[in-house]
């Protein structure tokens, strides 16, 4: 396989580093196809909502996700401060929901009229009809680099009803359905 750019480096050759610039480690990363979610929060701090396209599992003993946030987002001091959240997973007809949420041109106080959202038992909220659900206590937060990686304890997980997913890949949204 041939990739382009400027630098080859063999996987074992310890005596030269990889090397990237900014522009190129994002290009790579548009291809790097990913679940479309809304990281919701609220408590003290008050209710904040971003989408995100960062989050992965970290282990199923105990059930735990990882969360990357940036740090100059409001989001980021709400979830520290509020020290819980929810991953809503979203399904392939909620594109208009990630768009709010995704946009600086939505006050964060309004981005919730947009959506079916409802506060569940714990205290979280959560978008009805999402493909999934986590809500979770943050146990660490980790700065790195221009973000923080929120380490979440999941206290509890459901699967919606829609099986077909929203997924960012290429700087796009796309729709997935399940393989028939």
């Amino acid at each position: 396989m041939r990739y382009g750019g400027s630098r080859h480096v063999r996987l074992n050759d310890e005596s030269r580093p990889f090397m990237t610039d900014s522009l190129q480690f994002k290009a790579a990363m548009a291809r790097l196809g990913s679940a479309v979610c809304i990281i919701a929060t609220d408590g003290p701090c008050g209710r904040y909502g971003i989408t995100v396209s960062a989050v992965t599992s970290v282990s199923d003993d105990p059930p735990s996700l990882i969360v990357c946030v940036n740090r100059n987002s409001g989001a980021n001091a709400a979830i520290k401060e509020n020290g819980a959240l929810s991953v809503n997973v979203l399904s392939s007809d909620q594109e208009e929901v990630s768009g709010v949420f995704a946009t600086s041109k939505v006050d964060p106080r309004e981005r919730f009229n947009t959506g079916d959202w409802v506060v569940s038992e714990r205290g979280n909220l959560i978008l009805n009809d999402s493909a999934a659900l986590f809500e979770c206590e943050v146990d660490k937060a980790v700065e790195y680099g221009t973000h923080t990686v929120f380490f979440c304890k999941v206290t509890d997980s459901h699967v919606g009803a829609s099986e077909n997913g929203l997924i960012y890949h290429g700087r796009a949204y796309h729709h997935i359905r399940p393989f028939e």
